[in-house]
């Protein structure tokens, strides 16, 4: 009777009854920030961040257009280098040399504002045409052999792995024709740059780029609809969440190899 007792209550041995272990919790495609939910600053916050974008467009072509307004539209121009150099400054540890550099370029630019403002459309032309090259390099980037094309990636966070043959091969060509479409970008803006008045160019790099990159948003939209029309599809805002997931674990991943 005392070895029956040992051998039942024995912690090893097996049971034949089945385990009650909890159900496992699908993960979301992205990840999502515990504190999104209760910080209105980051609910919000890509609101706040297109009207300033458009306030900013907005006192730039009226600058362009506006006679005697050069130097304004030159400190315009310039505030996104600047602030990129500030940005950088922060990350660098040669501090002192580094502000150093940013207030000599600050003074150089108060001093000189007067010649400069002559030439204030260059300002605006780097910063249209170094925007749309850089996002035509990142998107021509990842369609190199053995990459990833980015809309893939994209895709792959909103709707998690595997993506069907065929939806896999859609985001490869929606990955081209925005890499065709950044290249046209810089092209025409060259061109107008080159050939046209400022404030024509202003046009289309203030007003009319915003649009064409509306447009191509909903025609993509629109083909993806018709093309999977059994699909779950998600919206511009679903797409931004995508591409802050991806590059948070393209930082992550390059973080960890350091």
């Amino acid at each position: 009777m005392k070895r029956l007792m040992q051998h039942t209550i024995n912690p090893q041995m097996p049971s034949s009854q089945p385990l009650d272990l909890p159900t496992p919790i699908a993960a979301p495609a992205y990840p999502v920030r515990p504190d999104a939910a209760t910080s209105p600053l980051r609910r919000h916050g890509w609101i706040a961040a297109v009207l300033g974008f458009v306030v900013y467009e907005s006192a730039l072509h009226r600058a362009a257009h506006q006679p005697g307004a050069e130097v304004a539209a030159l400190f315009l121009g310039m505030a996104p280098f600047l602030a990129i150099g500030f940005v950088a400054l922060r990350r660098t540890g040669w501090r002192a040399p580094a502000w150093l550099a940013l207030l000599a370029a600050c003074a150089a630019l108060w001093i000189w504002r007067a010649p400069l403002a002559g030439h204030f459309g260059w300002t605006y032309f780097l910063q249209h045409a170094g925007v749309n090259a850089a996002l035509g390099v990142m998107f021509g980037r990842s369609l190199r052999a053995g990459s990833t094309p980015l809309c893939m990636q994209i895709a792959t966070a909103l709707h998690g792995p595997p993506l069907s043959p065929s939806h896999a091969q859609y985001t490869r060509r929606v990955t081209q024709a925005w890499t065709l479409f950044f290249a046209a970008m810089v092209g025409v803006s060259t061109l107008l740059f080159v050939l046209a008045p400022v404030a024509t160019w202003s046009s289309f790099a203030n007003l009319g780029t915003p649009l064409l990159i509306a447009a191509m948003f909903a025609g993509e939209a629109a083909c993806r609809r018709i093309a999977f029309p059994g699909m779950r599809h998600t919206g511009l805002l679903d797409a931004v969440h995508g591409y802050r997931a991806v590059m948070a674990a393209r930082a992550g991943r390059s973080g960890s190899s350091r």
